[in-house]
């Protein structure tokens, strides 16, 4: 493979320095005052060029660390002509930790130097000076470097780099690197461990690589160099690394090779004679079995499912055995760790097709699971399905798809190199609040900004709740296929049981295998599915939640170990809404009752108060036998009902909880029939409100306007009296004598929140298939709020225009701001709009955006930097005083001095 034209190397660095660095630093002048301190006036890049030369090693340490930052600031031409020079010193540092930190600095080095724009275009030149000058050269130097902690940064940053590298130059310019490290020949008179480590840091390599090369150079290079090192009779180290390796090749092969070349290779390292070989092949029996699949999905695209079924014959008929006798090895840490990965690896069973494309989203099902979306459509609905999986949404790291598929990010980025290819290097920009649009995108309509002013927590919810049904649908829509559901049964399944009632002897043990149970056991829950519940699996879960319990006698009590608790707290409703709402109201219902309901440990209750209303969803109507519970609970001595705090009950210190509950309320109310919102949910949205936590305050505001709209059920006789109540309280209790000028911001934002209901009501929008707060109103529904609003709620507000407090003003504008176009169209609005629009002027600090805005679109509701804020508060409030303002001002001269000590 000949290597690519090289350009001429970089001039030679400038003279060093300060102290000469060399490894004869004995001869070295002595230190002077000068050579021991730092010029901070040194701009930026001519900081680092002298420091990274200077003689004192944590200098040099402290500035490498800022190469990269560095070359961000600085930009392409200045790294390649400035920081690239300084690379061969170095490179061969006689300080490990500083080489260490160096091979990771080089990735964003290289990047910058690479592309031209975030487009990602090539900067030609740029990149030929990467391909030779870091890669080749530096990366190439720091991979084979003696200390372990090197190579392997070195390692990390050359993979990932592989992944920007132009597809014809992997082979030739990245490949031979682990080759030629694969191809050293120890010496036969000494014994070198260092051999040892340069093969296994190729294997390793050489499996990173493998999602980035064609199947031609996997076949010819790749995998007779990792078949090799799994015959290394030498050492286990390298046999071990190669077991790790084989999965991550597989999917450059062909399903000839996976067949008669990697899977042979495998077993046999699956019956090695050292244990720890034959532990590394049980961890990587999920990795295998999930690649196995995607080599099926790679060949065809020809829908050819003779090919997969041979493969998924292929898996069944090798991969079991394997994972049978490693359950039942003679080493108890073979047997154990077979043990962690039997979950994941049963899990794995569960079919994601890389070619498939989903009727609805669009995207093909590895895609669906890992989330990998954005959480607003161009279309102006909420992209909720592309958003699968991903609690969060975006990147997949978490959420759902990590508690059903625990292996498969991993697997994908290493497997799937389209995938591995949109992976930036660099962590992505996100917004620092929860309202307008994230730095560096694209304006958006007004509807996504409307979305984007909704609270972090009620978007999310909305996120999970329809990435379950999507994932739900993508089950009875694609089942897993029989054969290997049989199999499963037939050979693994009471394995994974057992691990609920597992007895070694060894206590510590025992309690990690039932966690791992139970964090597995939705995924296994969904590739079985209801139809499979009872038997094994139900036996599974009372053995769970009950220990003392047994197949014969479930009578026996004795609480679930709490580890096992919480990850069941976490999980409890997806399960619920796999198995359906006959099989939750008769066989997890009253298990959630007994067991969680009433729990004190914050993490259990936290889950649990998160989670109800998914699970209360399930239920049928009326579901107030379960919602009494849920109040009694919510209003005991633990959370609401306190009057004090105290010491011998820590539980009652904690707010969080009493915000878990206000963040739940939302969906609470949309699931509660209107009485029943009024008789208890209603009494304990009250109780949030006059929190003494500001943020549960905040975030119970966003309950009100769907508590109004519960009201405003035809079907409820009640609902003007309720409303009428809700309306009066809000003026009796908070804006009570003028009372505290934080309670007068709280009635601003709740009339905020009423207004968003509105416009987002308005819009016109695609439905989706999960219900939630802040959607598409009725016409009915539209005008009963309206009229509350305008009648009801307004009036007081706009007296707040001569406010003694600016921030009460200044909340008011913003109020206002994104009330409805004909809201902001009467008369009286529009006057009060004109006149804090005028006094806006001769505010010195505004923090609220540009008031040239024009009144009809919106950007935020209230910004971060206004949020209430009282004495005693968790948080603090900003107060924007006024240049000069003659306004009376109506309210008792003692609140000038409130809003002042919140500073």
């Amino acid at each position: 493979m000949a290597n690519a034209a090289l350009p001429p190397p970089p001039p030679p660095p400038p003279p060093v320095e300060g102290i000469p660095i060399g490894e004869d630093a004995s001869n070295n002048a002595a230190l002077r005052f000068e050579d021991l301190t730092i010029d901070d006036d040194l701009p930026l890049l001519d900081r680092v060029v002298r420091y990274c030369r200077s003689g004192i090693a944590l200098q040099r340490l402290v500035h490498v660390k800022m190469l990269a930052e560095t070359s961000s600031s600085v930009g392409t031409n200045a790294t390649l002509r400035t920081l690239v020079p300084l690379l061969p010193p170095l490179v061969a540092d006689p300080e490990s930790i500083i080489r260490q930190h160096l091979a990771t600095q080089l990735l964003p080095m290289a990047l910058t130097c690479m592309y031209v724009d975030e487009k990602q275009n090539y900067n030609e030149r740029g990149y030929q000076v990467v391909m030779s000058h870091i890669v080749q050269t530096s990366l190439s130097t720091l991979v084979q470097d003696p200390d372990p902690d090197v190579r392997r940064a070195a390692s990390e940053s050359l993979s990932s780099l592989a992944s920007h590298v132009k597809s014809e130059d992997v082979a030739p310019i990245l490949l031979p690197i682990p080759l030629r490290m694969a191809q050293i020949s120890p010496d036969p008179k000494k014994n070198s461990p260092f051999t040892e480590d340069l093969k296994i840091t190729a294997a390793n390599l050489l499996g990173e690589l493998g999602a980035t090369l064609g199947k031609d150079v996997v076949s010819q290079y790749a995998a007779p160099a990792i078949l090799k090192f799994a015959q290394d009779d030498v050492s286990f180290r390298v046999r071990r690394a190669a077991v790790q390796a084989l999965p991550r090749i597989l999917g450059g092969c062909t399903p000839d090779e996976a067949k008669d070349l990697i899977l042979p290779a495998f077993s046999k390292l699956a019956q090695d004679d050292m244990y720890r070989v034959r532990k590394a092949a049980g961890e990587c029996l999920v990795d295998m079995s999930r690649s196995l699949m995607l080599v099926a999905h790679n060949a065809v695209t020809d829908n050819n499912e003779e090919v997969k079924q041979d493969m998924r014959k292929t898996r069944r008929t090798k991969l079991i055995p394997i994972c049978q006798a490693l359950l039942t090895d003679a080493n108890k840490f073979v047997r154990h760790g077979m043990m962690q990965f039997l979950g994941p690896f049963v899990a794995s069973f569960y079919p994601l097709n890389k070619h498939h494309q989903n009727n609805n989203t669009g995207e093909n099902d590895i895609a669906i699971m890992l989330g990998d979306s954005s959480p607003v459509k161009k279309s102006k609905t909420i992209n909720l399905k592309e958003s699968t999986l991903a609690g969060s949404g975006g990147n997949g790291s978490g959420g759902i798809g990590a508690q059903f598929f625990p292996h498969a990010s991993s697997m994908v980025s290493r497997l799937n190199s389209s995938f591995a290819a949109n992976i930036s290097a660099t962590p992505t920009p996100v917004a620092a609040g929860g309202f307008g649009p994230p730095p560096n995108q694209p304006k958006r309509s007004e509807y996504e900004t409307l979305i984007y002013s909704l609270p972090d927590f009620i978007l999310s919810q909305r996120r999970a709740m329809t990435s379950l049904h999507a994932v739900l649908q993508h089950r009875d829509s694609r089942p897993p296929d029989p054969a290997d559901l049989e199999a499963i049964q037939k050979h693994l399944l009471h394995h994974f049981c057992a691990l609920a009632r597992i007895s070694t002897g060894d206590e510590g043990s025992d309690a990690e295998m039932r966690v791992y149970c139970a964090y597995s056991f939705p995924a296994i829950v969904l590739l079985l599915g209801r139809d499979h519940w009872a038997g094994p699996l139900h036996n599974c879960f009372l053995a769970l939640v009950n220990p003392s319990a047994t197949e014969v006698d479930t009578s026996a009590q004795l609480p679930p170990p709490l580890p096992v608790k919480r990850c069941l707290a976490s999980s409890l409703h997806t399960i619920a809404h796999i198995l359906g709402p006959k099989i939750t109201e008769s066989d997890l219902l009253p298990v959630f009752v007994l067991y969680f309901f009433r729990d004190t440990d914050e993490s259990v209750r936290l889950n649990v108060i998160r989670h109800f209303p998914s699970l209360l969803s399930l239920m049928e109507s009326p579901r107030s036998k379960y919602l009494k519970v849920w109040a009694q609970v919510v209003k005991g001595e633990g959370l609401l009902g306190a009057h004090k705090r105290s010491v011998t009950n820590p539980s009652l210190l904690n707010w969080r909880q009493r915000d878990g509950v206000a963040r739940s309320l939302p969906h609470l109310l949309l699931l509660t029939e209107p009485q029943h919102v009024r008789s208890i949910l209603w009494p304990i949205l009250q109780m949030l409100l006059q929190d003494g936590v500001s943020l549960v305050r905040e975030n119970a505001e966003w309950s009100i306007p769907i508590l109004l709209l519960s009201f405003g059920n035809e079907n409820f006789p009640d609902g003007e009296k309720a409303s009428q109540e809700v309306v009066e309280w809000l003026r009796n209790t908070i804006l009570e004598g003028g009372g505290n000028f934080a309670k007068r911001q709280l009635y601003c934002r709740i009339c905020a929140s009423v207004a968003l209901a509105l416009r987002l009501g308005s819009q016109s929008v695609s439905s989706t298939s999960v219900d939630g707060p802040y959607q598409t109103l009725s016409p009915a529904k539209y005008e009963f709020l309206s009229k509350i609003l305008v009648e009801e709620m307004l009036p007081p507000a706009l007296e707040m225009k001569d406010d003694r407090v600016t921030n009460v003003r200044l909340t008011l504008i913003q109020v206002l701001r994104v009330m409805p176009p004909g809201v902001q169209k009467l008369t009286h609005v529009q006057t009060v709009m004109n006149e804090l629009e005028d006094e806006a002027g001769t505010w010195e600090s505004m923090h609220y955006g540009n008031t040239n805005n024009s009144t009809t679109t919106t950007t935020t509701i209230v910004p971060k930097q206004l949020v209430e804020s009282s004495p005693g508060d968790k948080k603090d409030g900003t107060v924007v005083e006024a240049k000069k303002s003659t306004r009376k001002k109506n309210q008792d001269p003692d609140d000038d001095l409130t809003s002042l000590a919140s500073i």
